[in-house]
């Protein structure tokens, strides 16, 4: 029988904590994990233009951890135009190869923004918030809060209370997806994530 295993998260913000929880959650299913033995530790950043500067910080605060501490850390960044190999890159330097979490790490990179992912099956999107009709996934564009208005708009067309920005149907809206590797042609990033979630879960379970 698998124990605990222990998933430490530095994270962009709520939109993403919701999101990106029940994906890893997801997969751990698919990984025959048991939910009660997923032990979410979440660790929140401020976010805006200081986040690397947060994460610097995080890695930084963290380098007393046992190596034991924690089974993998999802660190989750958006991209922001850059592309998930550019943020990856950047955020690597910081990770020195002594440090406890040094092959622990697995990066979730949306780009440009979470909201996207939200967005990326509309059969999911419409179940899982329950709206009357599903936005169609919009063109690529960087600007900051152009997913958050689709959402908030097909929110508001099918007269769905939402005091988050439809952030809180994360979770319904990842267990709607039939086929997570459908998606996977839409975003280069959620491809790496979801493969990297999966070889850490093994990697885990091997360890018992």
């Amino acid at each position: 029988m698998v124990g605990k295993i222990r998933v430490l998260y530095f994270l962009e913000d709520r939109a993403q904590e919701g999101f990106i929880k029940a994906l890893v959650a997801r997969i751990g299913q698919e990984e025959s994990i048991a939910t009660a033995a997923l032990v979410h530790d979440v660790r929140s950043a401020r976010g805006g233009s200081r986040i690397v500067q947060e994460f610097k910080t995080f890695i930084k605060d963290t380098r007393g951890f046992g190596v034991g501490d924690i089974d993998f850390l999802v660190v989750g960044i958006d991209g922001n135009c850059k592309g998930h190999e550019d943020r990856v890159r950047q955020l690597k330097k910081y990770i020195k190869e002594d440090h406890p979490f040094s092959e622990k790490v697995v990066y979730a990179v949306p780009d440009p923004h979470i909201e996207r992912w939200y967005l990326m099956d509309q059969r999911a999107v419409k179940a899982g918030m329950g709206l009357d009709r599903a936005p169609s996934m919009p063109a690529y564009k960087c600007k900051k809060a152009h997913y958050k208005q689709v959402l908030n708009q097909a929110l508001k067309e099918s007269n769905v209370t939402s005091l988050l920005g439809g952030t809180e149907y994360a979770e319904q809206i990842v267990n709607n997806i039939k086929d997570l590797g459908s998606l996977y042609q839409q975003n280069a990033g959620f491809k790496v994530f979801m493969e990297g979630l999966r070889r850490k879960f093994r990697e885990s379970k091997t360890a018992e």
